[in-house]
């Protein structure tokens, strides 16, 4: 069954779960989407990890990657460096791409383990509008 969340509950429940992510850790936007009750819809997910990494106070953003593992397909991005200073290894693909193992970064709670809090980041911004 699959949970309606309007763009304001996506990006507080995104925003939560990302305060979860243990250090040295990632989790995929596809695994954020099954821990939310919408399985279908990783790539709202990964908008909203985009939308909170420009918009919020200092939250581990650079923990969700891609469902495949890729992070980006430049060099020396942000959240390379924001994972390696974590401690997290960051591997070159095969036609270039900056990936993290998921077999081994790989944080994969199971469904309903992960106690979401009602907090809302204190900011100025309109989360959702």
């Amino acid at each position: 069954m699959s949970v309606r969340m309007d763009a304001q509950q996506l990006n507080i429940a995104v925003y939560n779960i990302m305060q979860t992510i243990p250090p040295q850790k990632v989790v995929s936007c596809g695994h954020v989407a099954k821990l939310l009750g919408i399985p279908k819809q990783a790539r709202r997910v990964r908008q909203a990890v985009n939308f909170i990494s420009h918009t919020t106070e200092p939250v581990p953003w650079h923990r969700v990657v891609s469902t495949s593992g890729v992070i980006s397909t430049e060099s020396s991005c942000p959240q390379q460096m924001a994972l390696e200073k974590d401690g997290v290894e960051v591997y070159i693909g095969r036609v270039g791409e900056s990936r993290v193992d998921l077999q081994k970064w790989g944080w994969f709670p199971e469904v309903g383990s992960v106690k979401l809090t009602k907090n809302i980041p204190v900011s100025n911004n309109e989360w959702g509008s």
